[in-house]
Order: structure tokens, then sequence, then C-alpha cells
């Protein structure tokens, strides 16, 4: 994972499966970011993401809940198409922005 903070958005490049493993640990990493910088957009890069299973989608969507209560807005950056039809299925892509 690689993250960059500027001028109100922080931008978190994921690069490791999405699974109930990994996921432990990259949610208390994200919200640490989250809670230091506050930032106004929060965008999460999923280029190099290729497995996500319910964990992840667990973890998109505690972050997005966090990201709202603190007024800022979040955006899913180029899930793989498989990635993608897992968020529609779970009508995540009806809350949180992809492109």
């Amino acid at each position: 994972m690689k993250y960059n903070y500027d001028d109100g958005n922080l931008k978190i490049n994921l690069e490791e499966e999405l699974d109930m493993n990994s996921c432990k640990i990259l949610r208390d990493i994200i919200d640490g970011y989250i809670v230091r910088y506050q930032p106004k957009e929060v965008t999460i890069d999923l280029s190099n993401v290729k497995f996500m299973d319910s964990s992840g989608i667990g973890l998109l969507m505690g972050r997005y809940n966090l990201v709202k209560l603190m007024g800022a807005d979040m955006t899913i950056l180029n899930p793989t198409n498989n990635i993608k039809r897992v968020l529609e299925l779970s009508n995540i892509a009806n809350k949180i922005t992809m492109r």
C-alpha cells in the first residue's frame, strides 16, 4: 500500500489482495491516515488489486462510513472488471463514486 496526501486529497493505492488477513491490517492503517489528515476527498485506487472477498467490501464500506462522518467524499479508482462486478452486486456502487 502506498499513499499520498496533497491539499485535502488523500490517495491510497492498494496493491495487495483484499482478503480477511490483509483487511485487518489495512483497516487500522487507512483509518490512521484519514484521522491524521482529515481529508476532504479520499481516493482508493484498486488498479493493482486482483482479488477481493467480502472482507474487502467491508473494508471499503467502513472507510466510506468514516469519511462520510467527517463530511468528506470517497472515490474508488480503476477496479478490475471482476472487482467492479463484486462492488456493483454488493450495492457499493450506489454509494461510492467509481471511476
